[in-house]
C-alpha cells in the first residue's frame, strides 16, 4: 500500500512537466583572425654560388610552406563542423 502511494507521488511529479521546444536557431559566423588568412611570401631565389646558400633557401621555402599549412589547418578546423566519433 505504501509502495503504491509512493509510486503515484513519483509519477505525478513528472507528469506536469511539459517538454521544452526550441523554435529559434541563430547562425553564428566564426571569426577568422586576419593573420590566419595570409601566408608568408616565398623567399627570393638566390643566385647561389655555394650549396649552403641553396640550403638556406630551401629551409626558408619550407618554413613559409609550414606556416601557410598551419594557417590553413586552423581555418579548416574553425569552419568545418566537428566530426562525429561514432
Amino acid at each position: 500500500m505504501i509502495r503504491a502511494g509512493l509510486v503515484c507521488c513519483l509519477l505525478a511529479g513528472c507528469a506536469g512537466a511539459k517538454p521544452l521546444t526550441v523554435t529559434k536557431i541563430k547562425l553564428v559566423q566564426p571569426r577568422i583572425p586576419a593573420a590566419l588568412l595570409t601566408c608568408p611570401a616565398s623567399p627570393a631565389v638566390p643566385v647561389a654560388a655555394k650549396q649552403s646558400q641553396v640550403a638556406v633557401y630551401i629551409v626558408d621555402l619550407w618554413r613559409a610552406h609550414a606556416i601557410c599549412y598551419e594557417h590553413l589547418a586552423a581555418v579548416r578546423q574553425t569552419l568545418l563542423p566537428p566530426r562525429s566519433t561514432h
